[in-house]
């Protein structure tokens, strides 16, 4: 038996739930967001009671009891998403490592891209910027400098809110945990944690099993 399935999660009370008519997609809406699970072979789900305070998942057969967890824990961290989001920090370790918010047009960076116009076009090339600027559309983008002999752009995907309260601190917020664990992984394996100086992307709390360096 999964002893995460067989749990019911909880509703908060600023959390609204709507179970379909199969009992197979429950649809949530919260301050932060609506949304829904998939549709999951074997699983459904049923309000404990009449109070629709919680829910439960249950299995069609022992078959797709396999499928009991991971259906729980989807639909607790769908639900825990919408009412108070999650948030990841990751903090830079190193000398002269850094991250700061920027901005791209189009999907390129513009310091890319102002480089790119100058070369091409010189002096006017400042000027072909602003105008492709009130043409095009802008989005924002994290700029990190990791030891690199260039800096590293990432564009912040949607539903993703980052800030830089310092220079070598980065806090991602959001309501899809696992999108914001894949842009977390992203930013960390262009510099991930080494075992000789500490140095790398870090997560808070985060401890590095240190080793002593070869004499």
């Amino acid at each position: 038996m999964s002893y995460i399935g067989r749990l019911p999660v909880k509703v908060p009370a600023n959390v609204s739930i709507n179970i379909s008519t199969d009992n197979k997609v429950v649809y949530v809406e919260g301050p932060l967001g609506s949304k829904q699970t998939s549709d999951i072979p074997g699983i459904s789900y049923h309000y404990v009671d009449e109070s629709k305070q919680k829910i439960a998942v249950q299995i069609e057969n022992k078959k797709f009891k396999k499928f009991w967890g991971l259906a729980r824990s989807q639909m607790s961290d769908i639900i825990k998403g919408v009412s108070r989001g999650f948030t990841l920090t990751l903090n830079l370790v190193g000398v002269g490592y850094k991250a700061e918010l920027g901005e791209s047009l189009n999907g390129q960076p513009l310091p890319l891209l102002e480089a790119e116009l100058v070369d091409k076009y010189g002096d006017k090339g400042k000027e072909r910027l602003k105008e492709m600027i009130q043409e095009g559309e802008k989005s924002s983008n994290l700029t990190l400098k990791l030891g690199f002999s260039h800096d590293i752009y990432l564009e912040i995907p949607e539903e993703i809110t980052v800030t830089c309260p310092t220079y070598s601190q980065v806090v991602l917020e959001g309501n899809n945990k696992n999108r914001l664990s894949q842009f977390a992984a992203d930013i960390r394996k262009y510099r991930r944690p080494e075992p000789y100086k500490g140095k790398g992307v870090l997560f808070k709390g985060e401890v590095v099993q240190r080793k002593q360096g070869k004499n």
